[in-house]
């Protein structure tokens, strides 16, 4: 998995359990895209400060994960949701009755729901 994904991801899941200061920094560099020597700048810190940081909260966030596994659950379920949808989706090119293609309708809208709330 790419690395700025990975964090996104963990940072969606955990991190409100990081202290606000990794959490802002974190945010900052990967979600606001701003470097180390921009994060410092704004923080009135180091760049030493916002790199450690940086690396502790990642290590936090990783630690949660390994614990808890919210993250590779979901990314588990959402490929097995999206792989039924593709399914659905061949099955309803190949000619079937209006009964058939109604039914797959429902079932369809409810997989789309479902990644929809992931």
């Amino acid at each position: 998995m790419d690395d700025v994904y990975e964090i996104t991801l963990l940072m969606d899941f955990y991190g409100q359990l990081l202290t606000e200061r990794q959490f802002q920094i974190i945010d900052m560099h990967y979600n606001n895209d701003l470097s180390l020597g921009e994060i410092a700048d704004n923080l009135n810190i180091s760049r030493q400060g916002v790199h450690d940081s940086i690396k502790k909260g990642k290590i936090q966030l990783n630690k949660l994960e390994q614990e808890l596994g919210l993250v590779s659950r979901f990314t588990k379920h959402t490929k097995k949701l999206e792989g039924i949808y593709d399914i659905i989706r061949e099955i309803k090119r190949e000619g079937l009755t209006n009964e058939q293609n109604e039914k797959l309708d429902v079932v369809e809208s409810s997989v789309k729901e479902l990644i929809k709330d992931l």
